[in-house]
């Protein structure tokens, strides 16, 4: 299986692509705008602009499956362009909590406030609901680095609860979509750390 991560250069593909290199039938091609400095071997590099629909479609060439590393309403229309000119169909993409207005007091107040507003707009899954793709969108609540990589998995039209996850757990859940252990197709998913229910706010603020 071909994998394409648009946005290769992030922190949580840090800490996804050596989970990805250790599947011996995947094969990564990592896109971004100096995707050729990037420390990894044995993957191929492109580099590129996520907004320019020429590059994604270079780079889209015989792939399988997109992971695209951040959330703009704008670069995902153009990602889906190019999907459509290339016939690629699966992509999972990182986004935000808080695009239905979802997330639940008492968290709510506190991401809100810092968020600037009950509910994300101009977002990437507007885009990706309205396509014909097979989308994952990980609505993924606040990030820090850490080592657990567990997960609570929560479909759209249930409350956000959790305030806290580690991009080792966002990767884990990439990972699992990838490898066929879950099956969230044309699917928004909530994503929080076990335990972290009913919090005011992460921990680590």
């Amino acid at each position: 299986m071909n994998v394409l991560i648009i946005g290769a250069g992030g922190q949580i593909p840090e800490v996804l692509i050596p989970l990805l290199q250790e599947q011996v039938k995947l094969k990564l091609t990592l896109f971004g705008r100096n995707a050729a400095s990037l420390p990894y071997e044995n993957v191929k590099k492109i580099s590129g602009d996520a907004g320019n629909v020429s590059d994604l479609i270079h780079a889209m060439q015989n792939q399988d499956i997109i992971y695209m590393n951040f959330d703009n309403k704008k670069i995902t229309e153009q990602v889906i362009e190019a999907m459509h000119q290339t016939g690629v169909k699966r992509i999972i993409q990182a986004g935000v909590l808080s695009v239905y207005g979802e997330v639940a007091e008492p968290f709510a107040a506190w991401n809100s406030r810092m968020m600037g507003g009950s509910i994300a707009h101009n977002r990437g899954v507007e885009a990706l609901e309205a396509s014909d793709l097979d989308y994952t969108y990980m609505r993924m609540t606040w990030l820090y680095n850490g080592n657990r990589s567990d997960y609570v998995a929560s479909p759209k039209g249930e409350p956000f609860l959790g305030a806290q996850i580690t991009r080792r757990s966002i990767a884990q859940f990439v990972l699992d979509t990838i490898t066929g252990k879950r099956n969230g197709v044309r699917a928004s998913i909530g994503l929080w750390e076990p335990g972290s229910e009913n919090k005011a706010k992460p921990d680590f603020y």
